[in-house]
């Protein structure tokens, strides 16, 4: 049983506002703009929707500022494509603003949904020289701005130029701290639901006791002292999750922790995490994590087949 999308994108927005008061992801964008010379956005999901006040306020559109007028409606909406190009793909997306800059984005998935993004940039490739400029310009004069070119310039100036090599770095650490902001915010949906509930935390020693067998929700319910019934009424009332997907996703956490080892196969990461069947254990990971698990896998481990 999963629970509707509506309550489940709620809980991964509260979760990624969590995050962003976040110490030590403060820390870690003041450390990346450090290395690589460049700026680190957290930003919501829904940039081409809820998201773009947000976006605006933190420096996400960075020609509003530099060539005025309708510059902020085009970078907002080039913006909005580039998250849903990134979201359908899962992985990291460098694109070109309406400055001709480029710009990386980086999708962030907690409890299954989408809950917001990294944003690192802006940076250049190459120099503005005057080809370069005469295509921009052509492209601002549709949006009535080819008469802010010197904002325009000013920016570039202003902007890093990195090579291609040191964006493939900057591709690598962006994707690095996404997949960590991903990881915290789902332990934080474990970690709210037990704290706010006792019977949540009574559960929790069940589960970690059979952490290797697995446990049905009839056996549990009768470690706790209630019936079938009321142990799911009783669970969903206090948590806010079912207790299937609670289960899920702390047996996906555990799977996530286990494939941190080289040595162990992905089966054997999956039976020990408490799932009976590969392919369900593959769909759920997919789900919650948005990669498969060799995917995940591949990840932390380049060159490691897994």
């Amino acid at each position: 049983m999963i629970l509707p999308t509506e309550t489940t994108g709620h809980r991964s927005q509260s979760v990624w506002q969590q995050l962003e008061d976040s110490t030590v992801l403060r820390q870690y964008q003041s450390a990346f703009t450090v290395a690589t010379g460049l700026p680190l956005t957290l930003l919501p999901a829904g940039l081409s929707g809820a998201g773009v006040e947000v976006a605006e306020s933190r420096g996400a559109y960075c020609v509003r500022g530099c060539m005025g007028g309708r510059s902020g409606d085009w970078c907002s909406r080039m913006l909005g494509r580039a998250e849903q190009r990134a979201l359908q793909r899962m992985r990291p997306l460098p694109f070109h603003c309406p400055a001709g800059l480029v710009k990386i984005i980086v999708p962030v998935r907690i409890a299954g949904q989408h809950a917001g993004n990294l944003l690192a940039g802006p940076f250049a490739l190459q120099a503005l020289d005057a080809r370069k400029l005469r295509r921009i310009r052509g492209r601002l004069k549709a949006f009535k701005l080819d008469g802010h070119v010197s904002r325009l310039q000013m920016t570039w100036r202003h902007c890093p130029l990195i090579t291609t090599q040191k964006m493939q770095a900057v591709l690598t650490l962006a994707s690095m701290f996404a997949q960590y902001v991903a990881e915290r915010g789902n332990c934080l949906v474990l970690e709210d639901a037990t704290r706010s509930s006792s019977i949540a935390q009574r559960i929790e020693a069940v589960l970690a006791e059979h952490a290797a067998n697995g446990v049905s929700l009839r056996e549990v319910a009768r470690e706790v002292r209630l019936s079938p019934c009321h142990f799911c009424r009783l669970f969903k009332k206090q948590t806010g999750l079912t207790f299937t997907e609670y289960r899920v996703r702390r047996q996906v956490e555990r799977a996530r922790q286990l494939l941190l080892d080289p040595r162990l196969r992905v089966s054997e990461a999956a039976y020990q995490a408490g799932f009976g069947s590969i392919p369900y254990f593959n769909r759920a990971f997919r789900r919650y994590v948005g990669y498969s698990p060799s995917e995940y896998r591949a990840r932390q481990h380049p060159g490691n087949p897994g």
